[in-house]
């Protein structure tokens, strides 16, 4: 999952038209810094915008 993150990050970086990358998890973001590393963290802020949910929210698709 770590080198798929930073191969879009590449293709951001390098593309004029900024392609997008959506992804959806069940990780807090300092579960996904511990799971994938510093590196990896510190790409997904530059390239995902954050909307999180609180955990004790009732579950809409049920």
């Amino acid at each position: 999952m770590g080198e798929v993150l930073l191969s879009r990050y590449e293709l951001y970086i390098q593309s004029k038209h900024k392609i997008k990358t959506l992804a959806t998890t069940n990780l807090s973001a300092d579960e996904l810094e511990k799971q994938y590393g510093n590196r990896v963290s510190s790409r997904m802020r530059e390239l995902f915008n954050l909307i999180a949910f609180d955990k004790e929210a009732w579950d809409k698709r049920k």
